[in-house]
């Protein structure tokens, strides 16, 4: 029977859209059931979000599933605020949550429901002002009285605790550490109190371990499993490929699906679709509905790596920044164009660049091992004997086509 998949870009997907993952996704629900709290851990694009809700699909009505995500959150308070939020689509969570905040909701009282989001946000910001922790409590104590059990998806977890942890100029503070401190101390309380009552789950686009391993606060997430999600191997996105080609009435060579695969060198599933997506509309302008090895060759030169072909790897750029800050970008940039032009990254060359960059001293190696264990673990580099290269051959040609210009090797510093 021919297979056919949905092009799809951007979002999450669930059922059959969401390709080839059913071992993933019953392990994953064999540790749910188990009662265990989860760290979802994978790279940019993999499919963490779309494992949470085809999870909590499948669990069905056995269990309340509460979806929140923290990427516009600010504080403690704003988790609170999500959390509370997410229990509004399910009625009898939802009055328990109105009890909690009675003394704000009151004044609204009679007419919640048909109040705008905008505004129940506001008035339950205003409850948690000041006493986000009991507030908090207080509503996992509703929630762990449930009849149907719960479980908590958090997304993008990572990205508040280091906004918290940094603030608006990337600089790590005692004060912000303490904050930090605080909230993780008490997700770890309440991760502990309700184990077996209530479950969580914690994902986001950023690592969270190499986070909070720079603030030194890695033994707060240890009540976590940790689970990671996989890159599709060849074959599967070769599958893949076919199975959009088929929905898409479009015929890929053989050899240029197995090209496909080569040149994206690490089959994350967007980046499946999203090649798909070019070579699609390739065809479409052409007014062909053949796709050949000579198509795919064009496409991914004059259209994926050029100035507007896919704006989803400048997220790369970004979402580092977002983790190491203003001083140590400028250096993590160099050591990723350094892989991206020789195609490794050697201890040689690492000290080279760290030298120009003034990063001596005491604290020099540590500061170098927190910078390649973000990159490790964010999906930029591997480790290759004692180097480092991309993971990804299409991000290092992007990175190559974009930040190579004018780049002189390390080799070609000395002296």
């Amino acid at each position: 029977m021919e297979k056919h998949l949905i092009p799809s870009v951007g979002n999450w997907v669930s059922g059959d859209q969401f390709w080839d993952r059913e071992r993933e996704i019953e392990l994953f629900i064999r540790y749910l059931k188990e009662k265990e709290h989860i760290r979802l851990i994978a790279q940019r694009r993999i499919g963490k979000t779309s494992l949470m809700r085809e999870s909590s699909r499948r669990l069905g009505s056995r269990y309340c599933c509460l979806h929140m995500d923290l990427q516009g959150s600010c504080s403690p308070e704003d988790s609170i605020v999500q959390l509370s939020l997410a229990t509004k689509e399910f009625q009898p969570l939802w009055s328990k949550t109105m009890e909690v905040f009675d003394n704000v909701l009151k004044k609204v009282a009679g007419k919640v429901e048909s109040i705008g989001t905008d505004v129940i946000q506001a008035k339950l910001r205003d409850g948690v002002a000041g006493d986000w922790q009991a507030k908090g409590e207080r509503l996992f104590e509703f929630l762990a009285s449930s009849e149907t059990e719960v479980m908590i998806f958090i997304d993008e977890l990572p990205i508040l605790v280091n906004r918290l942890l940094k603030g608006e100029d990337f600089t790590i503070t005692p004060e912000r550490r303490r904050v930090v401190e605080g909230f993780k101390y008490w997700i770890r309380k309440i991760s502990t109190a309700y184990k077996g009552k209530i479950g969580l789950v914690v994902s986001g686009s950023i690592g969270l371990d190499p986070i909070l391993h720079q603030a030194g606060l890695s033994h707060t997430i240890t009540t976590f499993r940790p689970f990671s999600l996989e890159p599709w191997n060849a074959d599967t996105a070769i599958d893949a490929l076919q199975a959009l080609a088929n929905h898409c009435e479009i015929i890929i060579d053989e050899n240029a699906t197995e090209r496909i695969v080569e040149l994206l060198g690490c089959c994350i599933p967007a980046h499946v679709q999203t090649f798909f997506s070019h070579v699609y509309e390739d065809c479409k302008y052409r007014n062909n509905t053949k796709c050949t090895l000579e198509d795919v060759e064009r496409v991914y030169e004059k259209r994926i790596l050029a100035n507007r072909g896919y704006a989803e790897l400048y997220t790369y750029q970004e979402r580092l920044k977002m983790v190491l800050g203003l001083e140590s970008m400028p250096f993590a940039l160099d050591l990723l164009t350094e892989a991206a032009e020789t195609g490794r990254v050697t201890p040689m060359a690492a000290n080279i660049l760290s030298a120009e960059y003034k990063f001596q001293g005491p604290d020099a190696q540590a500061n170098l091992g927190n910078i390649f264990d973000i990159l490790v673990h964010d999906g930029y580099l591997r480790r290759e004997g004692d180097d480092f290269v991309f993971v990804s051959k299409l991000l290092r040609d992007w990175w190559k086509a974009h930040f190579g210009f004018g780049y002189i090797p390390s080799s070609e510093r000395k002296g």
